[in-house]
């Protein structure tokens, strides 16, 4: 049975000529199909979600997969896959497009920027990594997403090393220098963020490096319910992602410790850090704040 709305993950790492151009090119394309989503395009590439109907859906693919690196179009996109997901139709309330110096942003400057088609960890299958973990192969794996993403799901005894954004993995890596002589695996969602880490943890002295091919979404649609424990973050309306019912709710409310999977933001407008809130505390008017500073700025303490 087809589904009426579908959600679709991309990204390439590919020069694009004209990141303004095909960025209209893109707004237009859009606008037509009736898609709406989040599309970042840079000169290093292109990396998207975007929701529609599953016809109009199955037509951008083609459109995209048409820009074949010729003249005439903006980049080679020809080989270029896309991870799909049920929709609902309010995934995204808009369709946002921009062109920025990174598609995902570790902030090495043009000098010292990570090219993955350069280098990047060996590509490894969920099949492979599920061979792994049957054989009990000495490896660990490194979450490369932020923390709050790491609370609702993981892979069990992954290492999760505290990032608020993707730009801190340069203040934390050398916190991951015991594993420089070990077998490490990169994860993070859909696999965008770790072409650049594993890439970037090769040129800090790590010796055998992986990353998860297509990232824990892909490895779930294979497993579900399988080594991931809990929820996995998306960044649309839906904000958890599960593959199965027989699942464990993995979230702790950070202001009462009650097992959720549901998110709030820190109380201070200038902050707006992403915390678990589950509905009981919501419900009871407390506000939520991230740290004893945040609360300090809305109540400082008499003295």
């Amino acid at each position: 049975m087809q589904r009426e709305y579908e959600i679709i993950i991309f990204y390439k790492y590919t020069h694009i000529r004209n990141p303004e151009g095909f960025m209209e090119w893109m707004r237009t394309t859009c606008l037509e199909l009736g898609l709406r989503g989040r599309i970042l395009i840079a000169h290093e590439g292109i990396n998207g979600t975007v929701e529609g109907t599953s016809a109009n859906i199955l037509e951008y693919e083609k459109r995209m997969h048409a820009q074949d690196g010729n003249d005439e179009t903006f980049a080679n996109l020809s080989g270029m896959w896309f991870k799909h997901s049920p929709g609902t139709g309010s995934a995204f309330p808009k369709m946002k497009i921009k062109v920025r110096d990174e598609i995902v942003t570790l902030g090495l400057g043009k000098e010292g920027d990570i090219d993955p088609n350069e280098i990047t960890g060996t590509h490894l299958a969920p099949e492979e990594l599920k061979q792994w973990i049957k054989d009990g192969e000495d490896f660990t794996i490194i979450d490369m997403r932020n923390d709050y993403e790491f609370k609702v799901g993981h892979f069990k005894d992954s290492i999760n090393p505290m990032m608020e954004n993707f730009r801190d993995l340069t203040k934390v890596t050398a916190e991951l220098d015991a594993l420089k002589e070990k077998k490490v695996l990169t994860v993070c969602t859909y696999g965008v963020r770790c072409e650049k880490a594993s890439g970037y943890l090769k040129t800090q002295g790590f010796k055998d490096i992986y990353q998860l091919d297509g990232g824990i979404g892909t490895y779930m649609k294979v497993f579900p319910g399988e080594d991931f424990l809990g929820s996995l973050y998306v960044f649309d309306g839906r904000i958890t992602e599960r593959f199965t019912d027989k699942y464990e709710v993995v979230g702790h409310c950070d202001l009462c410790g009650e097992k959720s999977e549901r998110y709030g933001n820190c109380a201070i407008p200038d902050c707006h850090k992403k915390l678990i809130f589950c509905a009981s505390c919501e419900e009871s008017g407390v506000q939520l704040f991230c740290s004893e500073k945040c609360r300090m700025h809305i109540a400082p303490l008499s003295v």
